[in-house]
């Protein structure tokens, strides 16, 4: 068991410590996205193809790579981190014969750190009056020292890394080995580091050989939706009634919108169904290389319509044919898979507790896709309900805690949400398009409303019941929590019943208002009672509220 959780912990660290690549790349999708339209419009418009080649150079040596640092830079250092990791990757693009992209990526957040620090150790030194003067010079220090390194030093060694990089790439090529990758690229994905592999990773080399041999096989190697619409169409006609219901919009969604993060659930609920993508995507990869097709830029979102449009006139054949072939290998592995072996459904309904939810924010790994699309699914199902609670959607790396917050992700990011927002609710979907599980919470949260809006105790009626709720043997806090309210109580000369139980042996009364800490762990069991949550049960300003303003007030 400890070695299972040591992996647990190592996968979330690795998760937190690595999505600075794609936080990077993310926001500078559009810069593809411009330079396909570019190559598009060229020929169509009959005009020099020097533009064609001299947009190509500005954007992948001197655009990108200052886009990326700056987006680095300013990722650790909000205010001057951009344009100071602008400044320091210029020196590292203009003595590389390469673009540096690998490089924009590591030097941006370094520079950003790196100011920080300065600032750390030197603005409590500044005199007043001089603080925009210090702030303007550290940034110009720190940037320009970085730029003198990146050129003596920095960039002479990134230059010949990518270099190596290269060679690592054709050595791949001609021993046809690009099909093996999958064995480890498959199940990275379904961890959800797909976006840090193809932004971090593929992206980063795809560009550098696209910018020498026109097209990159690197870019197809991620964002094939076929192994992943292999599995869906599998769930589709064999999978359980739970299965079929979201496979079907899921994958409508990954091949017309290019958001793989749809199938994964269909894995983790089947964890043997990983075959089948490994198998497709190394059958659509080997189809790839022999066929010779590269994409021009990298196609994100992943969807079949981004791969066409970035894929030259004359490889069309070879692509379709590769993701063709990877949907049909892993749906008919899929298949198997589904057939011999079944799984037990799990349901999430009646696992947390909707006290005092006043906003919701449904969060994926980049917070672009797969979430954008379960928040608006939600906003309409508690529309339709009457629910007025603000939803949006983030990336779980960008969230910020709060005791009002409900957090809703994929099980499969359940620990590391948890670690980011721990005072935060959670609510766990097998899949963004259950619609059923939507509608479980919806009633939850109405369910909630309700309990609030009939709440029969009101200020000036008399005190009901306390009882402070334990589990297990540790019942210390409970005790002197009793003894704290009975001394307030006497005080004030209100008459009161307080007392402890534990949850296990309690016979609950409709009466009676029950108090636990917000690290409770059944906190399921009380959702049909009133029930007060605090953040300490010794040193809480709400038993005195309780007695004065009465239980209405307090659970406001």
């Amino acid at each position: 068991m400890k070695g299972i959780k040591d992996r647990g912990q190592t996968i979330q660290f690795l998760k937190l410590y690595t999505h600075y690549f794609s936080d990077m790349m993310m926001p500078n999708v559009s810069i593809f996205i411009a330079w396909a339209v570019i190559a598009f419009a060229v020929p169509v418009l009959d005009a020099d193809q020097g533009i064609l080649i001299k947009s190509e150079e500005a954007i992948l040596h001197f655009l990108l790579p200052i886009l990326l640092a700056y987006t680095g830079g300013k990722m650790v250092e909000p205010t001057r981190g951009g344009v100071s990791g602008a400044i320091a990757i210029l020196g590292m693009i203009l003595t590389s014969r390469f673009p540096q992209v690998f490089g924009a990526m590591i030097i941006g957040p370094l520079t950003g750190g790196m100011l920080r620090f300065f600032d750390h150790i030197f603005s409590r030194k500044v005199k007043t009056g001089y603080e925009m003067l210090f702030r303007n010079f550290s940034a110009g220090l720190i940037g320009g020292l970085l730029f003198l390194c990146n050129f003596f030093v920095f960039g002479p060694l990134l230059d010949q890394l990518s270099q190596q990089s290269y060679h690592l790439v054709d050595f791949f090529l001609k021993q046809n080995l690009f099909p093996a990758i999958h064995l480890f690229l498959e199940p990275l994905k379904v961890l959800f580091f797909n976006n840090i592999i193809n932004h971090g990773l593929f992206t980063p080399l795809g560009v550098e050989g696209a910018s020498i041999h026109g097209t990159s096989i690197l870019f197809l190697l991620e964002a094939n939706p076929g192994p992943g619409l292999g599995v869906l169409f599998a769930c589709m006609r064999y999978g359980s009634k739970k299965a079929r219901n979201g496979a079907t919009a899921a994958a409508f969604v990954q091949a017309i919108g290019g958001i793989h993060e749809v199938y994964f659930p269909f894995i983790l609920m089947n964890p043997l169904l990983i075959i089948a993508p490994i198998l497709g995507g190394a059958t659509g990869t080997f189809i790839f290389q022999m066929s010779k097709v590269g994409l021009r830029s990298p196609a994100s979102p992943g969807s079949i319509l981004a791969i066409l449009t970035n894929t030259p006139n004359h490889m069309w054949s070879g692509v379709l044919a590769g993701v063709l072939v990877s949907t049909l290998v892993s749906f008919f592995v899929a298949y198997f898979v589904l057939t011999y072996h079944s799984v037990n459904e799990k349901s999430t309904e009646g696992t947390i507790c909707m006290d005092k939810v006043k906003r919701i924010i449904v969060a994926c790994d980049a917070g672009m896709g797969s979430s954008a699309i379960g928040a608006s699914l939600l906003t309409k199902h508690l529309e339709e309900a009457a629910i007025s609670i603000p939803v949006d959607y983030n990336s779980i790396y960008q969230l910020k805690d709060g005791e009002d917050l409900l957090v809703i992700t994929q099980s499969g990011l359940g620990a590391l949400a948890q670690t980011k927002t721990p005072q935060a609710q959670h609510y766990f979907l097998s899949n963004f398009l259950a619609e059923s599980e939507y509608e479980t919470l919806v009633k939850l949260l109405k369910q909630e409303q309700e309990t609030v809006a009939n709440v029969s105790f009101k200020v000036g009626e008399k005190i009901p019941t306390l009882i402070f709720l334990y589990e297990g043997k540790k019942r210390g806090a409970q005790t002197m929590a009793v003894a704290i309210v009975r001394k307030i109580a006497n005080e004030l000369a209100i008459p009161i019943e307080v007392k402890k139980e534990d949850i296990e042996t309690t016979q609950f009364n409709p009466e009676a208002l029950y108090i636990v800490q917000k690290y409770f762990q059944q906190m399921a069991a009380l959702t049909n009672v009133t029930h007060l949550v605090v953040d300490d049960l010794v040193t809480t300003s709400k038993y005195r509220q309780l007695m004065t303003e009465g239980v209405a007030y307090v659970l406001d």
